[in-house]
């Protein structure tokens, strides 16, 4: 079945695509299955990558003949302690096997900065320099936070899902794309790997026509003067007639809290999921946002941790948005880091299986695995092994 593009809503939207909204293992068992299929070019970004079973994956394509380009952010590869040695690890065994492996500019956020160094790529040299600062620090960089695999131009999975050991525990989700709309996702990694100092090479538009569904990439980064991202987040809440679901790791930016608060003065009901981890030197946005909405009549849930031991992590990692006829899904938390500072890679859509998969997903959730106040099992005894810098 054929749409007409008139069918579209929206002008950003673009028709003929098929999506499928995956859950916590089921983005990752796409992405495996793409990546196995792979003919020609395997794209990927990741903010953080330290599975040695991925990486033997792509290794087995590149002897396949298969090109394959990674782009990862360079500040997942600070500190110390193994999770941090393995994910070095992992980047010099794919190198070393033919893995085309870029890492993101180092960019400061602060606007008085100087970004000279923006075009280049990030010196190695800086994993030593750097090794013993104030982790603090670390959140006042932007942060190539996408997360997605795109193949040979044409399908791609696009999620909230590092490929990193705790994070394959984590509740979190994605969505399958095929489509038109995969082009735009195509550019996109061609403009993170120039500017993370690959190699240039060719893009070529290739994705077909495969379904009857409209979706748009959402895109967010601080060298734009406007994103794709905030402005569908913002219009969707904004535009909610009867319901909104929300699951985040992290809620805490000011104008989408205030439209949140607009939407339940106007009968919306609102259904938030908030992911309670914190630490001794973990500052959990969270708690404050909760205590606005509740404060304005929105009570939310918060997701029940089980443990903060990192071979059995459980963050609610997810960054999910549900109304009445959009569904917004991808990297970016809704803070204003990730929905107007880093660079995240989302997908919107009004397809009604996705949809509806989506919010049965969420109230699953709301169900079987929140309460009202945050519980906390005893801090870990190195916390910085659960960081992730908003």
């Amino acid at each position: 079945m054929r749409i007409n593009d008139n069918i579209c809503p929206n002008n950003y939207y673009k028709p003929n695509n098929k999506v499928e909204f995956l859950t916590s293992e089921e983005v990752t068992a796409k992405e495996a299955e793409i990546i196995l299929n792979a003919k020609d070019t395997i794209h990927i970004a990741k903010y953080s990558f330290n599975s040695m079973l991925l990486a033997n994956l792509l290794v087995k394509k590149v002897k396949e003949g298969v090109k394959v380009r990674v782009v990862i952010d360079p500040l997942s590869l600070q500190g110390a302690g193994k999770e941090w040695e393995k994910r070095k690890y992992v980047v010099q065994y794919l190198k070393e096997n033919g893995v085309e492996v870029e890492t993101f500019p180092y960019v400061p956020t602060d606007k008085n900065a100087n970004l000279s160094n923006f075009s280049k790529p990030y010196s190695t040299s800086f994993y030593t320099v750097n090794q013993d600062n104030d982790y603090e620090n670390k959140s006042n960089y932007q942060l190539m936070h996408s997360k997605y695999v795109s193949v040979d131009g044409k399908r791609a999975v696009i999620s909230g899902v590092n490929w990193s050991d705790g994070s394959f525990k984590n509740v979190d989700s994605g969505i399958y794309v095929e489509g038109k709309v995969v082009d735009d996702l195509e550019k996109d990694f061609w403009f993170l790997f120039k500017k993370s100092g690959g190699k240039d090479y060719e893009y070529v538009p290739r994705a077909e026509d495969a379904g009857n569904s409209c979706a748009s990439l959402l895109i967010a980064d601080k060298v734009f003067s406007k994103t794709s991202y905030s402005a569908a987040v913002y219009n969707a809440v904004a535009n909610a007639k009867n319901n909104i679901y929300i699951s985040a790791f992290v809620l805490s930016d000011p104008y989408l809290i205030k439209l949140l608060i607009q939407a339940k003065n106007k009968g919306v009901k609102i259904y938030v999921i908030l992911d309670p981890n914190k630490s001794p030197d973990y500052s959990n946005p969270n708690y404050d946002t909760a205590q606005k909405l509740k404060e304005a009549g929105i009570i939310p849930r918060w997701y029940k941790v089980k443990t903060y031991d990192t071979s059995l992590s459980n963050f609610l990692h997810t960054k999910l948005l549900i109304t009445d006829d959009t569904l917004i899904v991808g990297s970016g938390n809704f803070s204003y880091k990730g929905l107007r500072i880093n660079h995240e890679v989302g997908i919107e859509t009004n397809d009604k299986e996705a949809i509806s998969k989506a919010i049965q997903y969420f109230k699953t959730i709301w169900k079987e695995n929140t309460s009202t106040i945050p519980y906390l099992p005893p801090p870990p005894s190195n916390p910085q092994t659960i960081r992730e810098y908003y």
